[in-house]
């Protein structure tokens, strides 16, 4: 077997901030407590000291036990299994079969990066392991490890017996000869300057930084900043309605150009690299990322783009895989490979790493009469809405502002819904459906397999029925849930075809077209 393996020294130094971070509710219930003595100046030394000790002692506790905890901790490969050791009084011991482990991802901190240090995920499609601070080389060395064993694994010619012992990592000696030492990825990607501040131009940075923003109002007080913010230039221009529209305007440009850089610092030097059927991400300015996806573990293939970015030639491709650990951060199961890049390239690289995929953009489906549904429903939630408000505050002077607002937001609402109507589809191609779904001017095209669809869902209400429309939801392992994908208000003879490509050769195969009950009715949902 493998050597067992310590964590990084820097761990000891995470110890420390956890035990600090875990004196913060502690703090508040003393001061709480003491709010009264402190406010009057009456406090006295024991009282002080003691609230201090009381504190230290948190500290020492719970510090002490995580550096134990820390000290003892393991991990090695042996038999095929990647094992997992820590606690102190009681032992857990994680095994993962290194056949199924779907991913092995990096991520380095600005602090760890510094130390030559990295956290690890090791994600396989129900479990998961997450090691908080590991050498980089360590991590290095298990990556090329378990790829090189999954590989004598599928090809039946491991070349490590079970029981037998070698350093960390593999001795290049004990290979079998029929792989170099090392293996190498190439680069198939690496975005530049230009492309980086287009995708984060185009990537909502006023959301993050807005995000980020009222978060932090939330922390502070927002209400005496955002007032005396307002107030500020409104003073300025001499007219408050002008000056409200001056600070929005300012706010909207400042969070727009932060929230650029943002995006910026965390996509920096984003690069894709491949090595056999291994791929990894490596991503991140401060702290540093890097994901990998094994090619035969992937669940589907996503293609994502936005109005302004089909403008400019923009896509973006991601992939499912499966993974129902609670460890990771991922847990949703999507990977991005490419968050922006030319159409022309973008296909080129999928059919050097998927040419087992057939990207077919999808015919469009959606029936005249159907497309005033993808918007109808939230159109009247704002008219009803508007309404009321109507009611309450007829004749004051921010209604004409309101009803501007309402006016376009239902502008964009109707101009949306025609969209996202215009833009969905499904293309069959052999044992591959692919699939296009919209919302809100940004469309996703999935490329998924037969033999990875887990569940196929099927839905009408008496409206659809009677129209002769439906839903239907193509799913795949995705994370903790799954990855869909839904089709809606499309003719029943299209969510006919789609249901007997994904259900034939069942012996139960219902053939959902040639019965006029309605789901309710036939039990599916």
């Amino acid at each position: 077997m493998y050597n067992p393996q310590k964590l990084h020294p820097v761990a000891y130094a995470g110890s420390v901030v956890k035990g600090i971070k875990t004196m913060f509710f502690p703090a508040i219930i003393i001061f709480f407590n003491m709010r009264e003595e402190l406010f009057s100046g009456s406090v006295t030394p024991w009282m002080l000291f003691s609230g201090i000790g009381i504190l230290f002692l948190i500290f020492a506790v719970f510090t002490g036990f995580d550096m134990i905890n820390i000290y003892r901790t393991r991990f090695w490969l042996e038999n095929n299994k990647f094992v997992f050791k820590n606690g102190i009084f009681t032992r857990n011991e994680k095994e993962l079969d290194i056949k199924r482990i779907q991913s092995i991802d990096f991520n380095e901190p600005f602090f760890h990066r510094i130390f030559g240090a990295v956290q690890l995920d090791i994600l396989t499609p129900g479990d998961g392991i997450k090691i908080d601070t590991i050498k980089k080389s360590q991590g290095k060395d298990i990556q090329k490890v378990i790829y090189e064993t999954q590989e004598d694994i599928e090809s039946e010619e491991i070349a490590v017996n079970p029981g037998d012992s070698s350093p960390w990592p593999r001795e290049a000696s004990l290979e079998s000869g029929t792989k170099a030492a090392g293996r190498e990825f190439v680069t198939l990607k690496k975005m530049n300057f230009k492309e980086l501040i287009l995708m984060a131009m185009t990537s909502g940075g006023l959301g993050v930084f807005a995000a980020i923003f009222f978060g932090v109002l939330n922390v502070v007080g927002g209400e005496i900043l955002i007032e005396n913010y307002f107030e500020y230039f409104s003073g300025l221009v001499r007219s408050l309605v002008f000056g409200i529209v001056v600070a929005s305007l300012i706010f909207v440009i400042i969070g727009y150009v932060i929230g650029t850089v943002i995006i910026m610092v965390r996509n920096y030097d984003y690069t894709l690299k491949q090595s056999g059927d291994d791929l990894t991400v490596e991503y991140g300015l401060f702290s540093k990322k890097n994901k990998s996806v094994n090619i035969n573990r992937v669940q589907n293939v996503i293609i994502s783009d936005s109005i302004l970015r089909r403008l400019i030639g923009y896509y973006a491709l991601s992939v499912s895989i499966t993974s129902d650990s609670l460890e990771s951060d991922q847990i949703d199961g999507k990977v991005q490979l490419l968050p922006f890049i030319k159409k022309k390239e973008l296909y080129s690289i999928i059919g050097d790493i998927f040419p087992n995929y057939h990207m077919e953009l999808p015919k469009r489906i959606v029936p005249f009469r159907a497309i005033r549904r993808y918007f109808q429903i939230t159109l009247l939630i704002f008219i009803i809405g508007t309404g009321i408000l109507a009611y309450f505050f007829h004749g004051e002077t921010f209604m004409t502002y309101v009803y501007i607002g309402v006016a376009v937001i239902l502008l964009l609402l109707i101009a949306s819904g025609i969209y996202s109507a215009r833009n969905v589809g499904y293309a069959i191609y052999k044992d591959e459906i692919n699939m296009m779904t919209a919302s809100f001017f940004t469309r996703r095209h999935y490329a998924i397999k037969r033999d990875k669809i887990i569940d196929t869902t099927y839905r009408r209400n008496p409206f659809l029925h009677r129209a002769d429309l439906g839903h239907i939801e193509v799913s795949t392992p995705g994370g903790i849930a799954s990855s869909s994908a839904e089709i809606k208000f499309i003719e029943k003879c299209d969510i006919e075809t789609i249901w007997n490509f994904i259900e034939r050769g069942h012996d139960d195969e219902t053939n959902i077209a040639e019965s006029d009950q309605t789901v309710e009715d036939k039990g599916i949902y």
